[in-house]
């Protein structure tokens, strides 16, 4: 596997700088692009020097492949408490796997993964946070591949995480914003020239996190999700007849789970949507027991969870307005919640 991993972060970082109470203050501005590529395409075989690629990759491979893509920015971990962090992206995160393996029958099984985080603390406790994805933030994963016959499996799946806070005991006062024109998109495609056999197994799986919030208590926090969140998941078979496929896209903006929240207002003008296909040549359905496909749309949910010491019987003050398209195109089961209250005691 040839692997290319280029990445240009444009970041101011100020960690620790103490406020008037020892504590330390941490403020990150990300504006430039990180890009993950890994490509193979066996078209240019002939300019690679690796006997053992040249070996795996004849008309009928038996060999694993797998191909891996990560990026991260903005991201805090520190054990004690903190301050102030303020994150802010305005930049790209990609990560492209692409196979074009033309007339290559699959023994053997294939894995494309990639992973974008943007926007992440994690603390004992936090009294301020500030985290936002602008509208040029944008997070990409895509997955792509091309085969002739499949006898092993194929695996690809997509992970995009932006605004994410976490603290052990409390967060104070927090915002997390995701503005419009941002975008999480998950994109996966795998193309089988001839058949997919009867013991082949394909899985496809995208994920999309926005705004998420996991704290003991949170004293106040204000939510405004105006992105958009997609998953495409998408196998063409050249013979139309699938072995075992499994499709699955979940979408996730606006979550908070603490067992104490003080007031809280959530607002989601943004789109959610999944889709799941599998088609033939000619771009018609492909159906059948073997393919499963699923897909779970969500947004301003709040988990109430019990409270370490005991019961509680503190007010809440919450205020949430969902106005936006949740929508997902499969032929399996499907879940679109908006503006929940769980509670979990």
């Amino acid at each position: 596997m040839r692997r290319l991993v280029v990445a240009y972060i444009a970041t101011s970082l100020i960690a620790p700088a103490s406020g008037q109470d020892g504590l330390p203050s941490i403020f990150q501005h990300a504006t430039g692009p990180q890009i993950a590529e890994n490509a193979i395409d066996i078209g240019r075989l002939e300019s690679l020097t690796d006997a053992y690629m040249s070996q795996m990759l004849n008309f009928a491979s038996t060999g694993n492949l797998s191909q891996i893509g990560s990026n991260a920015i903005n991201s805090v971990v520190y054990r004690g408490d903190l301050r102030n962090v303020v994150q802010r992206f305005d930049g790209t995160q990609s990560v492209d796997n692409r196979l074009a393996l033309g007339l290559v029958d699959i023994f053997g099984d294939i894995s494309q993964s990639g992973k974008n985080l943007a926007g992440s603390t994690v603390s004992n406790s936090l009294e301020f946070a500030d985290q936002l994805l602008g509208a040029d933030g944008q997070q990409l994963v895509l997955n792509s591949a091309e085969i002739a016959i499949l006898y092993g499996s194929v695996g690809q799946s997509g992970i995009n995480m932006a605004n994410y806070a976490e603290a052990t005991l409390a967060i104070g006062s927090a915002s997390q914003i995701i503005e419009l024109g941002a975008v999480q998109h998950v994109d996966n495609r795998l193309e089988v020239a001839a058949m997919s056999a009867v013991s082949a197994a394909i899985s496809q799986r995208g994920e999309n996190f926005g705004n998420i919030m996991i704290s003991e208590t949170v004293d106040s926090l204000t939510r405004n999700f105006a992105g958009d969140q997609k998953v495409h998941n998408v196998v063409v078979l050249g013979e139309g007849e699938a072995g075992s496929v499994t499709q699955h896209g979940t979408n996730m903006a606006n979550f908070i789970m603490a067992s104490r929240i003080g007031a809280l207002e959530q607002i989601s003008v943004g789109t959610q949507s999944v889709v799941n296909e599998v088609l033939d040549a000619q771009g018609n359905a492909v159906t059948g027991g073997g393919i499963t496909q699923t897909s779970d749309n969500s947004v301003n949910v709040i988990i109430l969870t019990q409270p370490a010491e005991g019961g509680d019987d503190a007010t809440i003050l919450v205020a949430q307005t969902a106005d936006f398209p949740q929508s997902a195109n499969s032929s399996g089961g499907g879940a679109q919640t908006g503006n929940a209250l769980v509670v979990d005691r």
